[in-house]
Protein backbone atom coordinates (compact mmCIF):
# COMPACT_ATOMS: atom_id res chain seq x y z
CA UNK A 1 0.00 0.00 0.00
CA UNK A 2 2.85 2.40 0.86
CA UNK A 3 4.34 1.89 -2.61
CA UNK A 4 0.98 2.72 -4.20
CA UNK A 5 0.72 5.92 -2.15
CA UNK A 6 4.30 6.82 -3.02
CA UNK A 7 3.47 6.39 -6.72
CA UNK A 8 0.33 8.52 -6.32
CA UNK A 9 2.31 11.26 -4.57
CA UNK A 10 4.89 11.21 -7.37
CA UNK A 11 2.19 11.37 -10.03
CA UNK A 12 0.35 14.24 -8.35
CA UNK A 13 3.50 16.27 -7.73
CA UNK A 14 4.42 15.74 -11.39
CA UNK A 15 1.00 17.02 -12.49
CA UNK A 16 1.36 20.08 -10.26
CA UNK A 17 4.86 20.82 -11.60
CA UNK A 18 3.72 20.52 -15.22
CA UNK A 19 1.00 23.12 -14.66
CA UNK A 20 3.10 25.39 -12.45
CA UNK A 21 4.12 27.57 -15.41
CA UNK A 22 0.49 28.59 -15.90
CA UNK A 23 -0.68 30.07 -12.55
CA UNK A 24 -4.38 29.73 -13.41
CA UNK A 25 -4.07 26.01 -14.11
CA UNK A 26 -1.69 25.53 -11.16
CA UNK A 27 -4.11 27.19 -8.74
CA UNK A 28 -7.05 25.22 -10.16
CA UNK A 29 -5.14 21.94 -9.71
CA UNK A 30 -4.16 23.06 -6.18
CA UNK A 31 -7.82 23.82 -5.36
CA UNK A 32 -9.07 20.44 -6.59
CA UNK A 33 -6.16 18.64 -4.91
CA UNK A 34 -6.96 20.42 -1.62
CA UNK A 35 -10.58 19.31 -1.80
CA UNK A 36 -9.54 15.72 -2.51
CA UNK A 37 -7.00 15.62 0.35
CA UNK A 38 -9.70 16.86 2.72
CA UNK A 39 -12.23 14.27 1.58
CA UNK A 40 -10.39 11.12 0.59
CA UNK A 41 -6.67 11.34 -0.22
CA UNK A 42 -4.56 10.27 2.77
CA UNK A 43 -1.54 12.23 1.58
CA UNK A 44 -0.29 15.63 2.70
CA UNK A 45 -1.36 18.61 0.62
CA UNK A 46 2.20 19.93 0.79
CA UNK A 47 3.00 17.78 -2.25
CA UNK A 48 1.11 20.35 -4.32
CA UNK A 49 3.10 23.21 -2.77
CA UNK A 50 6.53 21.86 -3.74
CA UNK A 51 6.73 23.88 -6.99
CA UNK A 52 6.25 27.23 -5.21
CA UNK A 53 8.94 26.79 -2.57
CA UNK A 54 11.29 28.98 -4.59
CA UNK A 55 8.60 31.46 -5.71
CA UNK A 56 7.20 33.39 -2.76
CA UNK A 57 5.26 35.70 -5.08
CA UNK A 58 2.64 32.99 -5.50
CA UNK A 59 2.51 31.97 -1.82
CA UNK A 60 -0.32 34.27 -0.70
CA UNK A 61 -2.60 33.27 -3.55
CA UNK A 62 -1.71 29.60 -3.19
CA UNK A 63 -2.44 29.75 0.55
CA UNK A 64 -5.87 31.30 -0.12
CA UNK A 65 -6.66 28.68 -2.75
CA UNK A 66 -5.46 25.84 -0.52
CA UNK A 67 -7.55 27.15 2.39
CA UNK A 68 -10.61 27.50 0.16
CA UNK A 69 -10.18 23.95 -1.15
CA UNK A 70 -9.83 22.61 2.38
CA UNK A 71 -12.99 24.48 3.43
CA UNK A 72 -14.99 23.10 0.48
CA UNK A 73 -13.86 19.53 1.19
CA UNK A 74 -14.47 19.94 4.92
CA UNK A 75 -17.94 21.35 4.21
CA UNK A 76 -18.86 18.18 2.35
CA UNK A 77 -17.60 16.07 5.25
CA UNK A 78 -19.45 18.25 7.77
CA UNK A 79 -22.73 17.63 5.94
CA UNK A 80 -21.93 13.92 5.84
CA UNK A 81 -21.27 14.02 9.58
CA UNK A 82 -24.68 15.56 10.23
CA UNK A 83 -26.32 12.72 8.31
CA UNK A 84 -24.23 9.84 9.66
CA UNK A 85 -23.91 10.80 13.30
CA UNK A 86 -27.35 9.48 14.31
CA UNK A 87 -26.68 5.95 12.97
CA UNK A 88 -23.28 5.99 14.70
CA UNK A 89 -24.95 6.87 17.99
CA UNK A 90 -27.56 4.16 17.40
CA UNK A 91 -24.86 1.51 16.96
CA UNK A 92 -22.89 2.85 19.90
CA UNK A 93 -25.94 2.36 22.12
CA UNK A 94 -26.33 -1.24 20.91
CA UNK A 95 -22.68 -2.33 21.06
CA UNK A 96 -20.61 -1.63 24.15
CA UNK A 97 -17.21 -1.47 22.43
CA UNK A 98 -18.53 0.92 19.78
CA UNK A 99 -20.13 2.98 22.54
CA UNK A 100 -16.84 3.27 24.42
CA UNK A 101 -15.00 4.39 21.29
CA UNK A 102 -17.68 6.93 20.39
CA UNK A 103 -17.63 8.20 23.98
CA UNK A 104 -13.86 8.69 23.96
CA UNK A 105 -13.82 10.45 20.61
CA UNK A 106 -16.79 12.65 21.48
CA UNK A 107 -15.10 13.70 24.74
CA UNK A 108 -11.94 14.52 22.80
CA UNK A 109 -13.87 16.69 20.33
CA UNK A 110 -15.80 18.34 23.19
CA UNK A 111 -12.58 19.07 25.12
CA UNK A 112 -10.59 20.44 22.20
CA UNK A 113 -13.34 21.97 20.00
CA UNK A 114 -12.24 24.34 17.24
CA UNK A 115 -8.79 24.99 18.72
CA UNK A 116 -7.86 21.31 18.64
CA UNK A 117 -9.10 21.03 15.08
CA UNK A 118 -7.10 24.10 14.06
CA UNK A 119 -3.89 22.83 15.63
CA UNK A 120 -4.20 19.40 14.01
CA UNK A 121 -4.98 20.87 10.58
CA UNK A 122 -2.20 23.47 10.67
CA UNK A 123 0.61 20.93 11.16
CA UNK A 124 2.50 20.43 7.89
CA UNK A 125 2.54 16.83 6.61
CA UNK A 126 -0.10 15.73 9.11
CA UNK A 127 -2.84 13.93 7.16
CA UNK A 128 -5.90 16.09 7.73
CA UNK A 129 -8.50 13.66 6.41
CA UNK A 130 -8.82 11.87 9.77
CA UNK A 131 -9.26 14.98 11.97
CA UNK A 132 -11.84 16.40 9.57
CA UNK A 133 -13.87 13.20 9.77
CA UNK A 134 -13.49 12.90 13.56
CA UNK A 135 -14.53 16.48 14.22
CA UNK A 136 -17.51 16.23 11.87
CA UNK A 137 -18.79 12.76 12.80
CA UNK A 138 -18.54 13.27 16.57
CA UNK A 139 -19.67 16.88 16.73
CA UNK A 140 -23.07 16.36 18.40
CA UNK A 141 -24.96 17.41 15.26
CA UNK A 142 -22.96 20.63 14.96
CA UNK A 143 -23.47 21.66 18.59
CA UNK A 144 -19.80 21.46 19.61
CA UNK A 145 -18.46 23.29 16.54
CA UNK A 146 -20.93 25.11 14.32
CA UNK A 147 -20.78 24.65 10.56
CA UNK A 148 -19.49 28.21 10.04
CA UNK A 149 -16.71 27.82 12.59
CA UNK A 150 -15.82 24.40 11.18
CA UNK A 151 -15.41 25.87 7.68
CA UNK A 152 -13.52 28.93 8.94
CA UNK A 153 -11.11 26.78 10.98
CA UNK A 154 -10.43 24.56 7.96
CA UNK A 155 -9.86 27.59 5.73
CA UNK A 156 -7.51 29.36 8.16
CA UNK A 157 -5.61 26.21 9.12
CA UNK A 158 -5.07 25.42 5.44
CA UNK A 159 -3.62 28.88 4.88
CA UNK A 160 -1.39 28.67 7.96
CA UNK A 161 -0.22 25.23 6.90
CA UNK A 162 0.80 26.54 3.46
CA UNK A 163 2.68 29.50 4.94
CA UNK A 164 4.45 27.38 7.57
CA UNK A 165 5.53 24.78 5.03
CA UNK A 166 6.80 27.17 2.36
CA UNK A 167 8.43 29.65 4.76
CA UNK A 168 10.06 26.86 6.80
CA UNK A 169 11.55 25.44 3.62
CA UNK A 170 12.75 28.94 2.66
CA UNK A 171 14.61 29.29 5.94
CA UNK A 172 16.63 26.14 5.54
CA UNK A 173 14.42 23.60 7.20
CA UNK A 174 14.90 21.18 4.34
CA UNK A 175 14.25 18.23 6.63
CA UNK A 176 10.54 18.97 6.11
CA UNK A 177 10.96 17.88 2.51
CA UNK A 178 12.54 14.54 3.36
Amino acid sequence: MFIALEGLVGFLSGVVEVYYDNPTIFLTVLFVFSILTAIILPIPVEVALLPIIDNLSLLGTAALVLGAGKAVGAGAIFVLGLRVEAPIRYWSARHRSVGKFVGYVTRFVRATRWMGLFILLAIPFFPDTVPIYIYSLFNKQGQLISGRIFLLVNFLAGMVRAFVFVLASQFGLGFLLG
